[in-house]
């Protein structure tokens, strides 16, 4: 009976062993599906207005449109989702005389856009680079936009290909002024949530939801509870070995 017991430990063992085994690698599966499902789904795509103060007088008008992608709630492993792409726009002659008068002014160039890419009347981002900058580069501008984990914009980085205004006057010529914009996107650290009126769901909503989670295997269900009944039922054999 000893020896026969003895032979059953390591099998017992064993068994517990490969259940663990099994126990974990479900989870992980589950965990890796659903840090996936987060890479991949509630994508968030939204259009915000990009504005310029071409009078210099904080009289904003729009410039063009800046696209956002992204998950609604970024994570290490889905910021590599998140893209910003921005409209080429071209300066009327009007425009480019409004501008010619920022530069014999001195004066800055100033851009701006929405914090919150879903809220048109969230609070502005703003940068700005001296008119004379930009016209020596020839017009070519670069946008770095900062963005937190909840895709609102903290932070907007505006620079040129120039990094100096020229000594001599800068005169454009009456025409159309073609602007040539790169962006780029940079992911924050985790900032605090802005202030967002809370929205109530609706039962229907809520039922999605729930229909919407994953169904857990069996096993995901009750791992514990069968290596817990397999653990019971070797000792009680281990007594019964000895009683005998």
């Amino acid at each position: 009976l000893v020896e026969s017991s003895m032979r059953r430990s390591p099998l017992v063992v064993a068994l517990l062993l490969g259940l663990l085994v099994l126990a974990g690698a479900s989870l992980d599966l589950d965990d890796d599906e659903d840090e996936n499902r987060g890479d991949t789904s509630d994508q968030n795509v939204a259009s915000v207005v990009l504005e310029h103060d071409l009078k210099g007088n904080g009289e904003w008008t729009p410039r063009g449109k800046l696209t956002y992608t992204g998950p609604k709630m970024v994570t290490s492993k889905s910021k590599r989702l998140v893209s910003v792409r921005v409209e080429q726009v071209e300066l009327t002659s009007d425009q480019a005389q409004q501008f010619q008068a920022l530069i014999d002014g001195g004066r800055q160039y100033r851009v701006r856009m929405q914090s919150n890419v879903n809220d048109p009347n969230s609070a502005k981002v703003s940068a700005s680079i001296p008119a004379c900058m930009l016209a020596a580069a020839k017009f070519h501008e670069i946008y770095r936009v900062h963005v937190d984990q909840y895709g609102h914009i903290r932070g907007l980085w505006y620079q040129t290909l120039a990094t100096e205004c020229p000594p001599e006057a800068v005169k454009l010529a009456a025409e159309p002024v073609q602007l040539v914009t790169s962006v780029s996107v940079d992911m924050e650290g985790r900032g605090p949530r802005l202030a967002v009126e809370p929205k109530a769901k609706s039962p229907e909503q809520t039922i999605e939801e729930e229909k919407a989670k994953p169904q857990q295997t069996f096993f995901q269900k009750y791992w514990m509870y069968i290596i817990g009944g397999v653990v019971l039922v070797s000792l009680l054999q281990g007594e019964d070995d000895k009683g005998g």
